[in-house]
């Protein structure tokens, strides 16, 4: 229904790599880029975003890397998604009342707004921590 661009997807498999690593070590561009399958230099844009956004903390040089700058279960999905997505609602006109001559009284508005705050309530919902229980839970019940 609703799509999210590549950097979500590859910034929240790399978030999540680095949350089921030890949490002071640097992890090197290149091994989560290896690790995720995700091109390096698009995986240094994303995490240049990430870092930018306050999610990961960066050092440069032989013994750099990134790290998450906070706990997986402090960081939701939606910190994700604004940190690598230009921030725009589900439709144009939920921003911006001059894009439709029916804004102020079209019925529909109203669903596309509360799909809109529904899904930015689901993926502030579900933090990374959330995501790395579900995976012990599945490996346990399995």
């Amino acid at each position: 229904m609703v799509r999210l661009s590549t950097r979500s997807r590859y910034g929240l498999r790399a978030l999540l790599y680095l949350s089921a690593l030890d949490g002071d070590r640097l992890v090197p561009l290149s091994q989560i880029a290896a690790a995720e399958e995700i091109p390096g230099p698009f995986l240094e844009r994303i995490l240049g975003r990430l870092r930018e956004g306050g999610l990961v903390t960066a050092r440069r040089g032989v013994a750099g890397g990134y790290r998450l700058a906070r706990a997986p279960g402090e960081i939701a999905v939606a910190d994700v998604v604004r940190a690598v997505e230009d921030p725009r609602p589900l439709l144009d006109c939920l921003e911006r009342s001059d894009v439709c001559g029916r804004t102020e009284t079209c019925r529909a508005r109203r669903a596309w707004s509360r799909l809109d705050a529904a899904i930015a309530g689901a993926l502030a919902g579900v933090t990374l921590g959330d995501l790395l229980e579900e995976d012990v839970e599945e490996d346990v019940s399995q």
